[in-house]
């Protein structure tokens, strides 16, 4: 009978021991769906986060590409846009639905390889379960990335490089502006000196811009009428001699990826249709209204790197994002062209029917902002140099994994990704 008393006394003293089982079993739980849910949710943001230092890094990055000053071998005026470029692209990024909060931006400019380094955060981001837990404090995350505009002229090695957004023409290695003597001679164009420098991994021969003896502002004439040994009109069907092709890929642009090296091209021939289509291309490609030349964007060479002001047609000005006769960093009249080069001064073909394919040895590309169809040579189209870029010694090569590639005339490329 006493044991039974005992017993019962047990098992009464036990009584409400299974809520806090279960009280312990769901801080447990709320504790795991904190680390499978919400550390989760941070690494999705971190993600998001890296992103968006990647994509403003590069944006402000193809600034230096774009302005020609990676040429000049100074780009420190074009950190201020650079730095504006940078803080927009962020700004359309969201981390956890939230904007980013830009930290800071750097610049360095070693061995004419500008580089830009953008470091974000992302604070107040959203928890779910670690709140429940006594985790009240909101997570901060943030992200770093390191961009530049990778220049290979005159480089010994170094990967392979492509480019896209080539425009049909090729241009010989001949600086029309700067003279031999007492330049080294061109080996293709009489009297005239290099553009990229054959003796020194093909860098840049003259660099800086023309008011200090430099390359970028230079006018240029793309000779496709009155030499057309030296200036050649690509064939984008590769023999089949379409002209409204070849007009299209004047307005818009290639958009493979295009490696330096001897290359198989189809030379147009230069007659009236070519000449005609190539004003037209020229002309669309500039906005140039029916009222005149007025509408288009113009660009003043006294400054250096040159800036270009909006026409009435800017695509900027059109849709109100920036004022007529603003300075801006890109234009649709800005074009990347082939140059070539060859041994014992090897010319182009001058087809008179049918185009002609000829092995190119492409040796760089060239910059321009082009002014207007010239009016005195129907085919030939005028410019000025914003940069000339060489391929250094490891130019040849396929635009396979291990390139470099960017849609413009110098490759835009990340080299830190990443805390």
């Amino acid at each position: 009978m006493g044991s039974r008393i005992r017993v019962k006394n047990h098992r009464h003293g036990e009584r409400g021991s299974t809520i806090y089982l279960v009280a312990g079993s769901l801080v447990i739980l709320l504790g795991m769906g904190a680390l499978a849910i919400d550390l989760a949710s941070l690494y999705v943001a971190r993600n998001e986060s890296q992103r968006a230092a990647d994509s403003a890094a590069l944006a402000g990055a193809k600034v230096f590409v774009e302005s020609g000053c990676v040429t000049s071998g100074d780009c420190t005026g074009e950190e201020a846009t650079a730095t504006d470029r940078a803080t927009q692209a962020a700004g359309l990024n969201l981390v956890g639905g939230f904007p980013v909060t830009i930290q800071s931006i750097s610049f360095n400019e070693t061995s004419q390889n500008p580089q830009i380094t953008v470091q974000l955060q992302s604070a107040n981001l959203n928890t779910y379960f670690a709140k429940a837990i006594g985790i009240a404090t909101a997570p901060t995350v943030g992200a770093t990335a390191t961009a530049e505009a990778y220049n290979p002229s005159g480089a010994a090695g170094g990967p392979t490089y492509c480019t896209s957004c080539v425009r049909p023409w090729l241009i010989p290695n001949c600086d029309q502006t700067l003279l031999s003597p007492p330049n080294v001679p061109s080996n293709l164009c009489a009297g005239e000196t290099f553009l990229l420098n054959p003796g020194g991994n093909y860098g840049v021969a003259n660099p800086g811009c023309t008011t200090a003896g430099g390359v970028v502002g230079e006018t240029i004439d793309i000779k496709l009428e009155s030499q057309p040994t030296l200036y050649g009109a690509v064939d984008v069907d590769n023999g089949a001699g379409n002209l409204g092709d070849y007009q299209q890929a004047i307005t818009t642009c290639f958009t493979g990826q295009t490696t330096c090296g001897v290359r198989n091209l189809s030379i147009l021939p230069v007659n009236g249709a070519t000449e005609a289509v190539t004003v037209t291309g020229a002309e669309n490609l500039m906005h140039i209204a029916t009222t005149g030349m007025n509408q288009q964007d113009t660009i003043d060479t006294t400054v250096c790197p040159p800036q270009i002001h909006a026409g009435a047609l800017n695509p900027l000005v059109t849709n109100g994002v920036v004022p007529q006769g603003a300075v801006v960093s890109t234009s649709d009249s800005i074009v990347t062209a082939y140059i070539f080069d060859g041994p014992g001064g090897t010319t182009l073909p001058v087809p008179t029917v049918n185009p002609i394919p000829q092995a190119v040895n492409i040796v760089g590309f060239a910059q321009i902002f082009v002014t207007q169809a010239d009016p005195s040579n129907i085919g030939d189209v005028l410019g000025v140099l914003l940069g000339v870029a060489g391929c250094g010694s490891n130019g040849g090569g396929s635009c396979g994994s291990g390139a470099i590639k960017g849609p413009t005339m110098l490759p835009v490329r990340l080299i830190q990704s990443g805390n």
